[in-house]
């Protein structure tokens, strides 16, 4: 025990009382209830930037493709004024930032809440209006905050309010993503580092009941609906050797974002290169407007078998660019639909071009496997992954074996990678 004294701290979890069951319960109503009103808000956001009505059938790729160039340049640039402006006088006027994982690993930090609520309001406001990051950050933040001002009024333990702050960040992802076990998963494999027997039944209830929140006013339909899948043995092959690849492709996308990190975010100047950046992905939507977003646009096309090799290279190397642009501009959101879109469009080039000469494979089951294997070695959350990808796509559960040889390809490359990088 004494070479892993830090495994073995994150192991000690609290007794599963009473009082800390109903806290969990409540930790997972309030996260599906600051689900509900986020995604509420991000709808009506994108209503109100590309004037078309959300309704059923009309996604939000749907109501950006609809709308003409100058709109989409338009909607970006006031995103980037918005954005810069907002992030620049939360920097600059509210206490620091505090990410989730410090804060449930030391009692010492807690969560400012005026700033974290902020913070995950002007990343939903971005993603509505176009920013190429994620939804899935802001419901975790603010419902951990919420959250952590009920543990102070309440006097718990330090284990008991790293378990609370856990499950109730997770549980954030399990509302908004109808993803109850993906939620659990990512609470025990990320936050916690923890699959203790107590740690897994309060992640459960937590998010359980956050999805079933949730899904009460946002529905608990699957986020794609994927065609009956054809699976071979040629796929298995051709799944072993896209690891690497992903794995070499997730590694110089981390390296080029911290790189893009902006160096001082109090600096008036980063209000400036914010407009600038935005402006720079409006441009680019002109021709790509599959790129604004989360990234749900291009999963879309690429689950349903809708683009070309030439357009998704096209959006591979868009989104790539947009991702690194919104990142140099000071925005802040999430990283899990990004990073399937980049994963599915990289796996749908390189299984046309497998097609091209080799036994065919489907290429909708590649872009599957591209976008769960780039999303488990980008986000670090191999074991989450694979049951994100299952609930949001209600996949045959036949996909997980090549998606499980991908990983092991992909895993020994980035832990490699990751080793003559530190070197």
């Amino acid at each position: 025990m004494k070479r892993f004294p830090e495994l073995s701290a994150t192991c000690i979890m609290p007794k599963l009382t009473l009082k800390l069951i109903v806290l969990l319960m409540t930790g997972g109503v309030i996260a599906g209830l600051v689900g509900i009103a986020l995604i509420t808000l991000l709808h009506q956001i994108q209503q109100a930037v590309y004037a078309i009505s959300r309704t059923d059938g009309v996604t939000f790729r749907i109501m950006v493709e609809q709308t003409s160039g100058i709109h989409r340049f338009l909607a970006l640039l006031s995103c980037g004024v918005i954005g810069g402006l907002g992030w620049w006088l939360m920097h600059r006027f509210l206490p620091k930032l505090v990410e989730i994982k410090k804060a449930i690993s030391s009692a010492a930090t807690p969560l400012p809440f005026c700033t974290t609520l902020l913070h995950g309001l002007l990343q939903i406001v971005t993603v509505g209006m176009g920013s190429p990051l994620g939804r899935e950050s802001a419901p975790r933040e603010i419902s951990s905050a919420l959250m952590e001002q009920c543990i102070r009024r309440l006097h718990l333990s330090s284990d008991e309010r790293k378990l609370l702050l856990a499950c109730t960040a997770a549980a954030g992802l399990a509302a908004v993503f109808d993803v109850p076990l993906a939620g659990a998963l990512f609470a025990l494999e990320t936050l916690l580092i923890s699959f203790h027997f107590t740690a897994v039944i309060a992640a459960l209830i937590c998010c359980t009941i956050a999805a079933w929140v949730g899904s009460l006013a946002l529905g608990g339909m699957p986020t794609y609906h994927l065609p009956e899948l054809h699976l071979n043995q040629a796929l298995l092959l051709w799944a072993v050797l896209l690891g690497p690849i992903i794995a070499i492709s997730s590694w110089l996308l981390q390296r080029q974002l911290r790189a893009c990190q902006p160096k001082n975010r109090q600096n008036p100047q980063q209000i400036f290169i914010s407009i600038v950046a935005f402006s720079l992905i409006g441009m680019l939507s002109i021709w790509l407007p599959e790129i604004l977003g989360n990234g749900k646009a291009g999963n879309e096309l690429s689950f349903a078998d809708a683009i070309t090799w030439r357009y998704a290279l096209a959006l591979l190397i868009g989104k790539w660019l947009a991702v690194l642009l919104a990142s140099r501009g000071g925005a802040y959101g999430g990283f899990i639909t990004p990073s399937m879109m980049l994963g599915s469009m990289l796996a749908l080039i390189l299984a046309c071009l497998w097609n091209s000469a080799l036994p065919e494979i489907s290429t909708i089951a590649a872009c599957i496997i591209g976008a769960c294997v780039f999303l488990a070695v980008q986000q670090k959350m191999p074991v989450t992954a694979i049951v994100f990808i299952v609930e949001i796509t209600e996949v045959t559960p036949h996909i997980i074996m090549p998606i499980m040889l991908c990983l092991l390809s992909a895993l020994p490359t980035q832990t490699y990678l990751q080793k003559i990088s530190s070197s």
